[in-house]
């Protein structure tokens, strides 16, 4: 029997209700439960015995023995502790019980000292009463007696079970009995009934097999019409069993008849979500009316197919369902996926996109048309595209606009456009027509790409090609065009032009003791006093180093112009205060004349050359008119070319190394290789008196591939001995950049040294390449594929051309000294290099900054993130075995 445990007032409740279940409460005596209160007695040998139930208020006695009441409260009843415990409840002696001691049945008749007494429990394990045995002296029963008191509860329990099953066989009986009776009486009467039914239903099922009939027939092109539905249709249940289905449905899903009426929505669905979403839209369309859904439909081969559900309530004879139709998008998924990408695309795009009606009115713009003009897109929806331009519509590219917009064309031009905050900026805008389904031209769809920074830098590099970036004189070009302008003017008017050639006068010594700052100071001065001296009409021009030239028009005689002269002298002649210093500096001047010394260009430059270099040897700080005895110095120059030749047989040629610097780690990295001549029996001379007569002679060639083996033999030498390697640069000239030569010539020194190719490093100038650009590229890309780095020399200060640069396989870009020089005092020239730094980088290159003499340029390179530097700094160019030493001891960059 199972035990159960009752406790709180349902336990209590459901315990009464089982005792109610024996309907015996407060009934007459019973022989059997009277036989086993005696037997109890006896087996005990108490005086007193009773079978009690325990109701609501009470213990009530169904047998007793040896006790004159039939019942007795229940709260002073011992079997409410057998109840409680149910199991065996003893209690020796009540007189020493505290729980009993007080206790009316103690206390008074019929004066209990001894209770054991067994639960009664039931089948379904509610403890009902107890069977007790009591006496008046105090007692202890056997084990024997005790297991007696047990089997005899038991027996109880049984009797009352016995007579619950009879009491209810009895009221089964009565109520047969009385049940037979009511269908005798009913029989006679359902016959007469069945005899009218039958009557009734033949006439009935006559008219419902034509009722069907017609049906079935209605069914039969109600299917038809479904079946040619071109989407999937269906009828389902509040349960999402499927009561109607069309053709298509079997045929997408890939179910067959039978298997769709045995399946449920849900197994047409893949995720738990979408089963879910599924199972709520149908609640959804049952309760409001109807509902839609999109969801991957799952076919019986396990393939996801795109679907759009709908689904409205339907009354389907008296039942509620959900009646619905699901179309396949995946061709407008796919639609939706390419228009998002387009337009994350078009929201990405760096550049501005607009979309105008056909007048021109904005109706969409992108993020970067905010980023760019300083227009959120709020301002300018329904704004015509011309509130770009302001006040400056006198543009070609304008009325370009317009006559494509008026043709329904597209169209490309370079405007003038303004920010929101007035500043111009360039666009290089494109335009095209947007045709709808009919072909007609609907829309308009701009493209602006900012070209500002491109406009800015080509105007500084035309300001390079034309002006000196240190002086803002006239170069080399403008000059030799002022000499043409001059000349056909002279031509014309029968006059003559003065052409001047001056150079400072020891001005090599005062940059070499000063430095180049101040040498750079002091030549700004010079060209600042030199322009104070001549007129707006004459031309005065930076030709290189320490050289200016200038072209006279309009003068009367030499008189007049040597007067100027001496006024020049003078005003170059007073001192310059330069960082403290107080500096004296004096000039020597040339001049030649048209016609007289020349009817071209170059002859009056050379002349007027020849002419300076006479006041030089006249002691300086003079003047001298070019005359044809002068040409003595060609003399001299071939003396000079003589020497030069010799030099190389006679090995008088040695490498400088200048150590290249990584401005991340402060740490050598590289080493470019700079030629030096030491002539027997005299001292060093400078590269700027050897390299020019070198490269004009052709000599460069034979000298730069003696420097480019000695560069990589060395470089393989200090490997060798254990230092790490380091990247080895050697300058290229005009003359050697030929194809098959040059390559060659690289291929055999790497091979011959044993140096790896990744550890030389060319460097080149642009004007270099830019002479034949076509195969300037292919020999780029020959040295590329040997595995060779490539560098643009002295950038900035020749022709650039970014078409050609992105094109070009080169490695790095190097930032001429010119442009370092100044970084701190001229703006401009700090604007360049940051420029260089930002276009070498986003072309992939890394970029290095020579001629760094200076704390406050370091820190700036290091602020705009050039990569690499060289220059006094940290090391002169230093010879073979001093590079050794320094590499040696570890020496790095002072970062701080």
């Amino acid at each position: 029997m199972t035990q159960k445990t009752w406790s709180g007032d349902a336990g209590e409740r459901m315990r009464l209700e089982a005792l109610n279940q024996y309907r015996i409460l407060d009934t007459a005596p019973e022989p059997q439960f009277d036989d086993i209160t005696t037997l109890a007695a006896n087996i005990c040998d108490t005086p007193m015995a009773v079978v009690t139930l325990i109701d609501e208020n009470r213990q009530w006695f169904k047998a007793k023995i040896g006790i004159s009441v039939d019942e007795t409260p229940r709260e002073i009843a011992f079997c409410n502790y057998a109840i409680e415990q149910r199991d065996l409840f003893i209690v020796n002696d009540a007189q020493k019980d505290a729980r009993f001691v007080d206790n009316p049945l103690v206390t008074g008749p019929p004066f209990i000292r001894f209770y054991a007494g067994a639960p009664l429990i039931t089948h379904d394990g509610f403890a009902v009463g107890t069977l007790g045995v009591l006496d008046n002296v105090p007692r202890v029963l056997t084990r024997a007696q005790l297991q007696a008191l047990r089997i005899l509860g038991r027996e109880v329990v049984a009797q009352l079970e016995l007579r619950k099953s009879l009491d209810t066989l009895a009221c089964t009986i009565r109520e047969r009995d009385r049940t037979q009776q009511q269908l005798r009486l009913s029989h006679k009467h359902l016959e007469n009934r069945v005899a009218e039914r039958t009557a009734a239903l033949n006439i009935a099922n006559a008219t419902l097999k034509a009722q069907f009939d017609e049906r079935e027939k209605e069914a039969a092109h109600s299917q038809a019409i479904i079946d040619s539905l071109p989407g999937i249709f269906y009828v389902f249940d509040e349960e999402g069993k499927f009561l109607r289905w069309n053709r298509n449905f079997e045929r997408v899903t890939g179910y067959s008849h039978d298997e769709v009426a045995r399946a449920s929505l849900r197994d047409f669905f893949g995720s738990d979500a979408d089963k879910e979403l599924a199972e709520e839209r149908m609640r959804s369309a049952l309760l409001k009316g109807e509902a839609s859904l999109e969801a991957d439909l799952i076919t019986h081969s396990g393939e996801r197919i795109p679907y759009y559900f709908t689904g409205v309530k339907i009354d389907l004879d008296g039942q509620a369902c959900v009646s619905g139709m699901g179309f396949d998008i995946t061709e407008r998924r796919q639609s939706e996926e390419s228009l998002r990408l387009r337009n994350r695309a078009i929201q990405a795009s760096v550049n501005a996109i607009i979309i105008t009606d056909l007048d021109g009115n904005i109706e969409y713009t992108n993020p970067a048309f905010e980023r760019i003009t300083g227009y959120s897109v709020a301002e300018v929806v329904g704004w015509n595209c011309r509130f770009l331009q302001a006040r400056d519509t006198d543009q070609a590219g304008v009325a370009a606009i317009r006559r494509a917009v008026r043709n329904r064309e597209e169209s490309s031009v370079l405007l003038r456009n303004y920010r929101k905050n007035g500043e111009l900026f360039w666009n290089d805008v494109h335009i095209a027509p947007v045709r709808g389904p009919d072909g007609n031209v609907t829309h308009f769809v701009g493209v602006l790409n900012d070209i500002t920074e491109v406009k800015r830098y080509e105007k500084e590099l035309e300001r390079q090609a034309n002006f000196d970036s240190l002086t803002a004189l006239a170069n080399r070009n403008v000059l030799k065009d002022r000499i043409l302008q001059a000349i056909a003017t002279a031509q014309r008017s029968d006059t003559f032009v003065t052409i001047g050639f001056m150079d400072l006068d020891n001005f090599k010594f005062i940059n070499d003791s000063l430095g180049h700052n101040v040498g750079d100071e002091l030549l700004k001065g010079v060209a600042e006093r030199l322009a104070t001296c001549l007129r707006g009409q004459d031309t005065v021009a930076r030709y290189g180093g320490d050289e200016f030239a200038f072209v006279l028009v309009g003068q009367k005689d030499e008189k007049s112009i040597a007067v100027l002269m001496e006024r020049i002298l003078k005003t170059i002649g007073r001192p310059f205060s330069i960082d403290g210093h107080k500096l004296y500096v004096s000039c020597s001047i040339g001049l030649s004349t048209y016609p007289k010394d020349g009817k071209d260009v170059d002859t009056l430059l050379k002349n007027a050359d020849a002419a300076m270099y006479r006041a030089k040897d006249r002691g300086r700080n003079n003047f001298q008119f070019y005359t044809p005895a002068m040409n003595k110095r060609v003399t001299e120059r071939l003396s000079l070319e003589s020497k030069l030749r010799q030099a190389l047989a006679d090995n008088e040629f040695a490498l400088h190394y200048q150590p290249k610097v990584d401005l991340r780690s402060g740490q050598i990295v590289g080493a470019e290789a700079l030629l030096r001549w030491y002539p027997a029996g005299g001292s060093i001379v400078p590269p700027s008196a050897f390299i020019p007569l070198a490269e004009e002679t052709g000599l460069i060639v034979p000298i730069g591939e003696w420097v480019l083996y000695t560069a990589c033999a060395q470089s393989k030498a200090l490997q060798d001995a254990g230092f790490p390697p380091l990247r080895v640069a050697v300058n290229i000239s005009v003359r050697q950049f030929e194809r098959e030569s040059l390559v060659g010539m690289v291929r055999q020194a790497l091979e011959t040294s044993g140096l790896d190719a990744r550890f030389l490093e060319l460097e080149l100038t642009e004007s270099l390449v830019m002479q034949n650009p076509q195969e300037g590229i292919k020999i780029l890309h020959d040295l590329k594929e040997m595995g060779v780095r490539l560098a643009i020399d002295d950038f900035g200060t020749g022709y650039s051309s970014l078409g050609y640069l992105q094109r070009f396989p080169v490695d790095r870009l190097k930032i001429d000294q010119s442009f370092v020089r100044d970084i701190g005092a001229d703006p401009n020239d700090a604007i360049i290099a940051r420029a260089i730094i930002s276009l070498g980088h986003s072309l992939g290159m890394s970029v290095i900054a020579e001629g760094v003499s200076s704390q406050e340029q370091l820190a700036f390179l290091r602020e705009n993130g050039c990569d690499e530097m060289q220059g006094f700094l940290f090391s002169r160019a230093l010879p073979i075995d001093e590079l050794s030493l320094l590499l040696r001891g570890k020496n790095a960059l002072d970062m701080h």
